[in-house]
């Protein structure tokens, strides 16, 4: 492997540092609030902090036979995003996020770090409401421009795309909900050749429990696979399983006003956690 194959294996062997696309939805206080009122625009704006530790080999090498020597490395990350929802129609709107992060490494042999953007564009279609069967919403969103940390030069365009499905099922005061997503990340052009990120699956099962009517707890676990990564052809990480717990509030600060706090918790794969503050606001 190259001298910029084994560099790129060993950011790789990290991990992923945080999911810094599009905000979010969180479940609402008001499941009405999953969806934007018809010509009714809402602005989501949402702050994450992510760290994690990790022990991987110290070289890429060791695929070829050599020893691996086991090392502590440590990743931090912090995004911002914003995102502008527009309601079509009642069950259909439409979303336009911008995000901005800063990610960084820290291993016994070095450290590094840089910012990267990303652009996206989305919908989301509510294809049944919550009646004789559970509400079933369906999302969708590409990157239209996005940089990489790893090389922040660069710009990729619609080389990343997103499909999820959210259902729920409303048993006052309790919310039953399951999301899944599917994120695609095609190849692009890296250090003079081709990198090939690994595409990730992601469900989580939640419970949201309204307390009265300006405070909702809610919890629930995340099972996450991610593929391998692949540059020039030549793997360079192996597929990865990644379990966590979540905890969260939300509050109803105002009338047109609501606050999340959420939390989340590895409980399998590389040690971590993650902090997220998000506001969202109806004009």
């Amino acid at each position: 492997m190259s001298a910029t194959g084994r560099h790129i294996a060993r950011v790789v062997l990290l991990g992923s540092a945080i999911a810094t696309g599009p905000v979010q939805a969180q479940l609402p206080l008001t499941i009405e609030e999953l969806l934007v009122e018809q010509r009714t625009l809402k602005l989501q704006t949402a702050f994450t902090y992510h760290n994690s530790d990790s022990a991987g080999p110290a070289t890429a090498g060791f695929a070829a036979g050599l020893s691996p020597v086991r090392r502590q490395q440590q990743m931090r990350a912090s995004a911002v995003s914003s995102r502008v929802r527009y309601g079509l129609r009642r069950n259909l709107e439409v979303s336009a996020s911008a995000t901005q992060a800063r990610i960084e490494w820290h291993a016994a042999d070095g450290s590094g770090g840089d910012d990267q953007y990303i652009l996206a564009l989305g919908a989301n279609w509510l294809v049944s409401a919550d009646g004789r069967t559970p509400a079933l919403m369906l999302t969708a969103a590409v990157n239209v421009v996005e940089t990489s940390w790893l090389q922040p030069g660069e710009r990729y365009h619609g080389r990343t795309a997103r499909l999820g499905a959210h259902m729920y099922r409303a048993i006052d005061p309790v919310v039953l909900s399951l999301a899944v997503s599917q994120e695609w990340r095609l190849s692009r052009d890296f250090a003079g050749g081709t990198l090939e990120p690994g595409n990730v699956l992601t469900l989580r099962p939640q419970v949201n429990f309204a307390v009265n009517q300006r405070v909702t707890l809610s919890g629930g676990v995340s099972w996450q696979r991610r593929a391998g990564d692949r540059f020039d052809g030549a793997a360079i990480s192996v597929s990865s399983h990644q379990t966590g717990l979540s905890l969260g509030l939300g509050l109803l600060a105002g009338e047109r006003s609501t606050v999340f706090l959420d939390t989340q918790i590895s409980t399998s794969g590389d040690r971590s956690a993650n902090l997220s503050l998000e506001w969202l606001y109806r004009f």
